[in-house]
């Protein structure tokens, strides 16, 4: 009878391991961008159907989203200059968190503006009060 390697032989599953971990963290800018272009457009339509605007209104509405934003950019872009596959990919998962915060954050301000009968551009985040105001005439 011919003897078969099981799958589950420890040395090959983690040899095999080794390799797939290696291949998918060796850096290729074509790679990374092949990556970003795919996660942007899990994002996109994950988000498909809702207002778009958040990016923008939460850049002057809600401070610390936007710093959150920021910082998950700067990562992406530092996971370039260190030409690290695993930084790009926790990046892009943070700045999908992001993202899906600023959503929410815009929703939750959209319910506001309409219930108070105001302009979405009147809500903003308090820091301080860890909270909506509205504030009229801000420029």
């Amino acid at each position: 009878m011919e003897q078969h390697e099981s799958y589950w032989n420890y040395d090959n599953l983690l040899d095999k391991i080794k390799r797939k971990y290696r291949e998918l963290n060796q850096w290729s800018e074509e790679k990374a961008f092949k990556y970003i272009q795919d996660k942007l457009h899990e994002i996109e339509e994950k988000h498909k159907g809702g207002d778009t605007f958040g990016i923008e209104w939460v850049e002057k509405h809600h401070q610390p989203l936007n710093r959150k934003h920021n910082e998950a950019i700067e990562k992406i872009n530092r996971s370039f200059k260190v030409k690290d596959m695993t930084l790009l990919c926790n990046s892009m998962a943070e700045f999908e968190g992001v993202i899906s915060e600023i959503v929410e954050a815009c929703k939750k301000a959209k319910q506001l503006a309409e219930k108070y009968e105001v302009d979405i551009n009147s809500i903003y985040w308090d820091e301080a009060q860890q909270a909506y105001v509205i504030k009229y005439n801000q420029k």
